[in-house]
């Protein structure tokens, strides 16, 4: 194998030094491996009988593993002339296997280069969260896919991020259609990431993000404003947040609090607690404008912390609202985590940073993958967005990070888009400003069912840089889509032309030409791509609007055009979808495409 290739790593590790001179594999078969138990029965079972085997009584052992090694996730491995030493702590391996696996891939059957690995994180916890309620949830065989390709990666924390995707007892009407997890698939998750060194954190938001309960009847009661408003995830007016100052609130959140953790090992918990657009504009209006909305949303943080500290377990919650109100930072609970979020480059993660640091108060940094509303991907965005929030983590004190992967208005977006910023979030997040190698091939190397896909997905994901129209958490074509119903100009997809239009469809089908035909992964890309394809064709025919024009006012001819392009685009997104997801939610992320069409008739 040519040492270049070790620049693929990822993440990089923190010191590589080699020696000279090459191990050659000598491979007709399985690897032998020994060493004590704690820390040879995970190797077997983490790189699996085609890699690595127990080595036989009085057989040289070609992977030599000891549990010699004193920091929790740090190892040492090094490559000699008779095969491979790895030291590693006893209570986890999985980082120094992770590594390994790796190399081992790369090789094949080639000789490994000689040297030595000296690896750590910089940062403690590296989570990844998944938004398991937009309207996707994944299959369990996903579900369980993801882990170990978190794995690989180095990371140790999950969250599957739900508003009303698990099966609560007594609340089946909220779930009954979005086929939903239940407490023993969430059980069973948890056991999986726990034998690969993760830790799967219970997450339900529980305060806002809560319509899809409240626009059902038997919740509406609870809600801030019952007669709704128009929010960024909806194009119809419904109620969004539950009432902070109404009791029976608290009582249905903890419910869920309680139900939920009781399927987790860890005792974490993630409350949300963010967005809260519509409090303090309804049924709390008067309370917030005696006492202050932050006073009354701290207030309600305060009772969620208190039942969690009362059952053991500590508070993860979005820290987008106290950061509108710094005042109140001192009398947040001294054990609640703050996450503070930010998806764009030159997000100002070093001033909300030093917030948190100087109060004394732990808080985590969250940047994103830059996947959702963008239908292909925004990995530019990601990449520097994910290298900002990884600095400003380590300068300020940050006890861990997470990148978030969402699924705004349909999660048109498969799982592919989502792979670039898992791979740069892996690199920053252990390794931060380390980010070398090839992002292709790295994509290939972390996720071996995307061979032959990394440069495809890779241009899929810069395809968007073609319109040089920058929009703000997402692209020109998926806000045409998105706000098809509003009149022009749509402020979201500023500064789009004709010509920036033509530039993206040539390099979405230059993308396109990269992949490989008849897997399930190009299968997926090609449905993003026509509905980024109706998007774009979308945005075409509106350029020309006057201000205050709506889709209506298109002539017919191009209506039928954009119809025609639009059902081939719903059959596509509607074939890809089971590839990966549950039945429940293909409706309703199809719903948001079908509204176009009704505007179109």
């Amino acid at each position: 194998m040519p040492p270049h290739l070790l620049s693929n790593l990822v993440p990089q590790p923190r010191s590589l030094h080699l020696t000279g001179g090459v191990w050659d594999l000598k491979r007709n078969g399985a690897i032998s491996a020994g060493g004590p138990s704690e820390c040879l029965d995970p190797c077997l079972s983490f790189l699996g009988p085609d890699l690595v085997r127990a080595a036989r009584a009085g057989e040289t052992q070609a992977i030599s593993l000891s549990s010699a090694h004193q920091t929790a996730e740090g190892y040492e491995l090094e490559i000699t002339s008779s095969g491979i030493r790895i030291s590693c702590a006893a209570q986890n391996p999985h980082p120094a296997l992770a590594t390994l696996q790796q190399l081992l891939r790369l090789a094949q059957n080639d000789p490994l280069p000689r040297g030595l690995i000296k690896d750590a994180p910089a940062l403690a916890t590296r989570g990844f969260m998944l938004d398991v309620s937009r309207d996707r949830v994944p299959s369990m065989e996903q579900l369980h896919d993801l882990v170990r390709t978190l794995a690989g990666l180095k990371y140790n924390h999950l969250e599957l991020y739900t508003e009303h995707t698990f099966a609560y007892r007594g609340h089946e009407s909220v779930w009954r259609d979005a086929s939903p997890l239940t407490a023993d698939e969430v059980r069973e998750l948890d056991r999986s990431c726990a034998s690969l060194g993760i830790n799967l954190v219970a997450n339900q938001n529980c305060l806002g993000h809560m319509h899809r309960w409240l626009t059902l009847s038997q919740y509406k009661s609870l809600a801030e404003d019952p007669k709704g408003m128009e929010h960024a995830f909806s194009v119809a007016k419904e109620p969004f947040s539950l009432c902070p100052t109404d009791p029976r609130s608290l009582d249905l959140a903890t419910d869920l609090i309680d139900q939920l953790l009781a399927c987790h090992q860890s005792r974490l918990i993630n409350v949300g607690l963010d967005e809260t657009f519509d409090v303090g504009q309804g049924r709390s209006a008067d309370a917030c404008k005696q006492r202050g909305k932050g006073r009354i949303y701290l207030e309600y943080l305060q009772k969620i912390h208190a039942h969690l500290e009362s059952h053991g377990a500590q508070m993860l919650f979005w820290g987008d609202i106290i950061c509108q109100h710094p005042e109140l930072v001192p009398e947040l609970p001294r054990n609640a985590l703050s996450l503070l979020w930010g998806y764009e480059a030159s997000h100002p993660f070093e001033e909300q940073a030093r917030l948190f640091a100087d109060s004394g108060l732990d808080f985590w940094i969250v940047p994103g993958t830059s996947s959702w509303q963008s239908l292909l991907g925004r990995i530019n965005n990601a990449r520097a967005n994910l290298a900002e929030a990884a600095q400003a983590a380590v300068k300020h004190g940050a006890r861990g990070w997470m990148v978030a992967d969402w699924g705004d208005f349909g999660h048109w977006q498969p799982w592919p888009i989502s792979w670039p910023g898992l791979i740069l979030g892996a690199a920053e997040g252990w390794n931060p400003g380390q980010t070398t190698g090839d992002l292709a091939s790295q994509i290939e190397l972390a996720i071996p069912e995307a061979e032959g896909h990394g440069q495809g997905i890779v241009a899929l994901g810069q395809a968007h840089e073609a319109l040089d129209a920058p929009a703000v958490n997402g692209t020109g074509p998926f806000y045409h889509l998105r706000y098809a119903h509003s009149p022009m100009p749509l402020q979201r997809a500023p500064n789009l032309t004709h010509e920036g239009l033509a530039r993206m469809k040539q390099a979405r089908l230059d993308a396109l030409s990269l992949l490989p035909t008849g897997t399930t992964i190009s299968q997926e890309l090609q449905a993003a791509c026509a509905i980024s394809g109706f998007g774009e064709a979308l945005a075409a025919a509106r350029l020309g609007g006057k201000a205050g024009a709506e889709l209506t006012d298109l002539d017919k001819k191009t209506q039928a055009v954009l119809k025609e392009q639009l059902d081939q685009a719903l059959q596509q997104h509607a074939e890809a979808w089971p590839l990966r997801s549950r039945a429940g939610g293909r409706e309703d992320s199809l719903q948001r495409l079908r509204n176009i069409n009704a505007l179109l008739s």
